[in-house]
């Protein structure tokens, strides 16, 4: 479903710049991306809900055995014919767990105390820039958990560098340096979109050992947070009250 989402966001944004080529390293699509959040983000959000919950499981170890079956797939001896397609496939799936995690993470965590709930609000560009009437007041105390919601459930995860200062202001919680994870969302969107190729026609040159090597990364990030997150209240009170 995110896939999805991503895909009506970019077809909106190239028919915009009348490039069916474009993607986000073509000048103005950063400024598209926003316009379009602004115009739509509050509406049809059901369909791209990323709860990513099972049911007796932790969000933890959702991603843990994902990362694992991806290992025992690589593992697999395959027709070296078919070796280059398999590993573009593991590596888009390794980087999607990550965002699964983040986003669901995020949500959870972000609408569970009153104090996160406050921070989104304060810290969140373009939810502040939300308005209303002295009569919406009272609705908008009311519904402002459920708006919220929403709003972070139309959120693209792909965006780390919209993410990372989300997770910063509200949770503060701090990745560190993740070149790694910028770098893999870019690549991933070459696996996903274009089977392994770039905009050019390039093929993304990837080996197991890359894909080794971003699990690594992905489960010491992952459990880092883990870790971080032990520790933040999980209250569920509304911190706008009477």
């Amino acid at each position: 479903m995110e896939d999805e989402a991503w895909e009506e966001r970019a077809e909106w944004i190239r028919e915009r710049l009348d490039d069916p080529e474009a993607d986000e390293d073509t000048e103005g699509w950063d400024e598209l991306s926003e316009e379009f959040d602004r115009e739509y983000q509050f509406h049809d959000h059901d369909q791209y809900e990323d709860d990513w919950t099972v049911e007796g499981k932790s969000r933890l170890e959702i991603f843990d055995e994902n990362i694992e079956a991806t290992l025992e797939i690589l593992n697999h001896a395959v027709n070296p014919k078919y070796e280059k397609n398999l590993i573009v496939m593991l590596f888009g799936h390794v980087v999607a767990t990550v965002e699964a995690y983040l986003s669901s993470t995020f949500i959870h965590y972000a609408l569970s105390s009153e104090s996160h709930m406050r921070r989104l609000v304060e810290n969140d560009p373009e939810f502040a820039k939300r308005k209303f009437t002295v009569q919406e007041i009272f609705t908008k105390r009311e519904d402002l958990k459920n708006d919220l919601s929403e709003y972070l459930k139309g959120l693209i995860f792909h965006d780390i560098a919209k993410v990372k200062p989300l997770y910063s202001s509200v949770l503060e919680v701090d990745f560190g340096e993740v070149k790694w994870l910028f770098q893999a969302v870019l690549i991933r969107h070459h696996c996903v979109h274009r089977a392994g190729y770039d905009k050019d026609g390039n093929e993304v040159y990837l080996r197991k050992e890359d894909v080794i090597a971003l699990t690594d990364q992905a489960i010491k990030l992952v459990h880092e947070i883990e870790s971080m997150l032990m520790s933040l209240p999980v209250d569920g009170d509304f911190f706008w009250k009477i």
